[in-house]
């Protein structure tokens, strides 16, 4: 066609008047620029219909799912037609297009830097992911040269030219390659544009500003779509020597991963896709350049770059490269598992040795947790029993999702303002009694722990404790001294007093409790302290999961007051809707505290945790200090916080747990009647205690666990004499799980009676 028949062309068909056209390459087609503004598209006459239609098709769906993307679009005929047939001047039928001109330069031969390279990956992604649930049946049987999947075709008609011999080095690598190309067809995958490289990435102003051309869209797996544009960038790397292949290619990965994640099947194959993508071009360009020798140079022109590509990446095995590629993606890698004696003894020298001891006698190595399961190196599955973190079940789709896309977008100090936090904060306020408005988030119990002994001694300008016998707030200094279960014998902290657990079958009675507040303060005074504030955890979970009546947690607040002392509500181990829906131990007693401190199961896993109390108490902390903790709160912390509320009150978690709670205690109470080894079981929703009796009750309780670890089933042991089997589990169990569990403490029980 000649440059005034497109002239009149597009006069006539799209109504521009005498427009400016200029020829453009192209390596099949007749592309012309018309006015700087379009570009007259006219397909080469063996260009079947239907894929030009596909074409068009695929552009204005990736336009109409991602409006961002700098594509260019179809502009209709004066007759509202996207495609215009004609008849060219050999006679031929040939499809006619006219489309906008996007902006910018190709990268090709540019030097690429790190930031280029994560933006053409980004756009890679952007595209494949624009072009989901596409579908148009030209893409299934597309036969072009330059699917990467076809290496072993081309290979064969190398052979035939004589462009391949055995003794060729490359013959070795396609050998090797071929076989992982199978992969492809149980990876995701879908119609790809599969030619996001940079000869079609235009960039304007250091950004991509454009991504044109679908001529080579074909249905293939999702990695096949990213090794293209991985390959165009760091073989275009090499070409140059700007900067080393791998940062380049780790920044190509990057960028696609701001938008798609990659599995670790499609890693796997991503080194033996490039590899194979290479080595597909230099065949391409042999067979043809010793056809049409007139054009050597230019058909040649990349050969020398993929030739050095391959030196660096063809010298490792395809093991070697993915582990390079997973360890940029930060998938899994395929590493073998590591046997469990070993990395007990690799833990033992560089984390403390027993200073952090491990659960069991034989280490359980957990690899993978699902609901109330937990997951071994060998696949065998544990019941959890045990693990209040994963408060919704390990691993919950909603909190991996909703943390994983904030984490994806942006995780920062909480000194910006985000909806994510602020919205946490108000829905957890929104659980508690009146007067208690106001939440400072921190990152663990501890820490929230650690926070309300500040804003008490801060309030009282007293400096003394008053803490349950055996109980545990945190592992911070001052939080070991408020934490009577791990003093050592020769330990009292001299500003801390205690009272007695509310055990045995005395009145338990407001009256009793703030009797033993107010003898632990006339201990203090008589030490020369003032108590700042009075700590229980609302279960009693570490001295034994004791269920107080209401009228004890009433009188422990009474005391408190009385004393001059602040009370602080520790709900880090049985808060959460472990006791029902309420959520929180303290309101089922009626109470309103001063401070109620929470933890462990908030993010399900995230670290988070949170102080919630009085504004008046904060504002004359902030009278002297300001409160900040760099990881509190942030975007992703609180992505957690918020997913966990959802499924708790999606599922009805906290009713399910007084449900099956119930049932927990009775199936428990039963084998105790039949039992010598099982004495009281004590409880309330999904956390239970049970006392483990006999000569020796640590030895049998000890002795009782590892027979249940055994079986598949995991628990955890408290109480003053550590013969308190504590049963604690996931908020998920139903009344299966129950029977899991009991029937296979029931065989541990007969086990240990042999």
């Amino acid at each position: 066609m000649s440059l005034a028949a497109a002239s009149d062309l597009v006069g006539e068909t799209w109504g521009l008047a005498a427009p400016r056209v200029t020829p453009l390459a192209s390596e099949r087609d007749l592309n012309i620029l018309v006015d700087d503004s379009h570009v007259l598209k006219v397909s080469n006459p063996a260009e079947p219909a239907e894929v030009v239609d596909m074409e068009v098709a695929a552009m204005a769906h990736a336009a109409r799912c991602d409006p961002d993307l700098p594509l260019p679009r179809t502009v209709p005929t004066l007759a509202g037609d996207a495609i215009h047939p004609i008849t060219d001047q050999s006679g031929r039928r040939c499809l006619t297009r006219l489309i906008t001109i996007v902006p910018g330069a190709p990268l090709e031969g540019s030097p690429i830097t790190e930031d280029m390279a994560e933006q053409v990956g980004s756009a890679a992604a952007r595209v494949s992911v624009a072009l989901q649930g596409f579908y148009h049946p030209a893409a299934g049987d597309r036969d072009l040269d330059w699917d990467l999947r076809r290496l072993p075709q081309a290979a064969r008609t190398a052979q035939d030219a004589g462009q391949l011999r055995p003794s060729d080095p490359l013959w070795e690598l396609i050998r090797r390659a071929t076989p992982a190309l199978g992969a492809s067809s149980h990876l995701p995958s879908g119609i790809q544009h599969a030619d996001v490289t940079l000869t079609n990435v235009l960039a304007s102003g250091g950004l991509v500003s454009g991504i044109i051309d679908f001529g080579d869209m074909h249905h293939t797996a999702n990695a096949c779509d990213l090794a293209v544009s991985l390959t165009s960038v760091i073989r275009n790397t090499a070409e140059i020597q700007l900067a080393g292949t791998w940062d380049l290619a780790a920044a190509v990965i990057r960028g696609y991963q701001r938008h798609r994640l990659l599995t670790d099947a499609e890693v796997d194959a991503l080194g033996a896709m490039v590899l194979a993508r290479l080595a597909v071009g230099i065949l391409i360009s042999r067979t043809r350049a010793a056809v049409h020798t007139e054009n050597t140079a230019y058909i040649t022109q990349y050969d020398a770059a993929a030739d050095r590509i391959l030196t660096v990446m063809g010298g490792l095995s395809l093991e070697e490269l993915a582990a390079r590629f997973h360890r940029m993606a930060g998938t899994r890698g395929g590493q073998a598992p590591v046997a469990t004696e070993r990395l007990a003894a690799r833990r033992a020298e560089v984390m403390g040795g027993s200073v952090a001891p491990l659960f069991y006698r034989s280490p359980v190595q957990m690899v993978a947790g699902e609901g109330p399961w937990l997951i071994d190196e060998t696949g065998r599955r544990y019941l959890d029993a045990y693990n209040n973190v994963a408060v919704v079940g390990h691993a919950d789709p909603t909190v991996v999702g909703r943390v994983g896309r904030q984490l994806a977008r942006l995780n920062t100090h909480s000194r910006y303002l985000h909806t994510e936090i602020v919205e946490l904060a108000e829905r957890l306020v929104a659980t508690m009694p009146e007067g208690l408005d106001t939440c400072l988030f921190t990152t663990s119990g501890t820490e929230a722990n650690e926070l309300a002994w500040r804003l008490a001694t801060e309030a009282t300008g007293a400096e003394g404790a008053i803490i349950v016998e055996h109980s545990y707030h945190g592992s911070t200094r001052w939080m070991a001294d408020l934490s009577s279960n791990e003093w050592p014998p020769d330990h009292r902290p001299a500003a801390v007093g205690t009272f007695e657990a509310p055990v045995g079958s005395g009145e338990l009675s407001s009256a009793v409790a703030a009797q033993r507040v107010r003898a632990a303060a006339a201990d203090l005074a008589g030490r020369g302290y003032r108590p700042a504030l009075v700590i229980a955890d609302s279960g009693f979970t570490s001295e034994g999961v004791l269920d107080a009546p209401a009228s004890y947690l009433q009188g422990l607040v009474a005391g408190a007051h009385a004393a001059g002392a602040l009370y602080v509500a520790d709900e880090v181990q049985v808060g959460y809707g472990r006791s029902g829906p309420d959520l929180w131990r303290f309101r089922q007693a009626g109470i309103t505290p001063d401070i109620v401190t929470l933890g462990k199961p908030m993010g399900a896993g995230y670290p988070i945790g949170a102080v919630i109390t009085r504004r008046e108490l904060v504002d004359r902390f902030a009278g002297r200090y300001e409160y900040f903790s760099t990881f509190a709160a942030t975007p992703a912390a609180a992505a957690a916080g918020n997913a966990v509320l959802d499924v708790l009150e999606d599922r009805r978690l906290p009713q399910r747990a007084v449900e099956v709670g119930g049932y927990l205690k009775s199936r428990l109470q039963a084998l105790a009647a039949e039992s010598a080894v099982i004495g009281e079981v004590r409880g309330f929703g999904l956390v239970v205690g049970v006392d483990i009796v006999g000569d020796s009750p640590r030895t049998t309780a000890r002795d009782l666990l590892e027979a249940l670890v055994e079986r598949g089933a995991l628990a955890g042991l408290t109480g003053p004499r550590g013969n308190v089997l504590k049963v604690r589990p996931p908020l998920v169990w139903e009344e299966h799980h129950v029977d899991l569990f009991v029937d296979r403490l029931a065989d541990a029980v007969k086990a240990l009676s042999d």
